[in-house]
């Protein structure tokens, strides 16, 4: 038993350093290194939302960000964007449904896409929370559901090179 949880111990070790050396070394692996995460999280006082578009993994400054919201409050609908920038944030009233694309381009010519679709909804208790889906892709993932404090974060994949 011993052996096997070493095995298991000594192949997660190895797969955190192939992934942390070229860190270390102050050069970032091309392929992980700009790996975009949208986080969609509550203020403070849960009266807005705030929506993250960031790296997932580390810092990475992106050649373009941008963040397209269609939502139940007219006055957040719009395109967002941010060029040469490692993120950037909205604020959405907590109290507006809303679908969000988010676009990153990365420095060599990928881009990233992902639309999700946030409802805040009530529970059986009457507790707040948010509820995500995903009604434009194509993996459909099951909804997902988040309670404040938790904030919401997904990867977004990529979708293809540029031209």
């Amino acid at each position: 038993m011993w052996v096997r949880g070493g095995m298991v111990t000594s192949v997660l070790v190895l797969g955190v350093l192939i992934l942390v050396t070229p860190i270390l070394l102050g050069r970032p692996t091309s392929e992980l290194s700009s790996l975009p995460m949208l986080i969609v999280g509550w203020s403070g006082n849960q009266s807005y939302l705030i929506v993250y578009a960031t790296g997932a993994l580390q810092q990475y400054q992106y050649k373009l960000i941008r963040l397209a919201f269609n939502e139940s409050i007219s006055s957040v609908n719009g395109t967002f964007r941010e060029n040469d920038t490692y993120g950037f944030h909205r604020w959405v009233p907590a109290n507006a449904s809303f679908t969000v694309d988010a676009y990153f381009e990365d420095q060599i010519g990928r881009y990233f896409e992902y639309n999700v679709t946030v409802h805040q909804k009530r529970d059986a208790d009457n507790h707040v929370f948010l509820e995500f889906t995903f009604p434009y892709e194509k993996d459909r993932p099951n909804p997902v559901s988040v309670y404040p404090p938790k904030d919401f974060r997904w990867s977004i994949p990529p979708r293809g090179t540029l031209p």
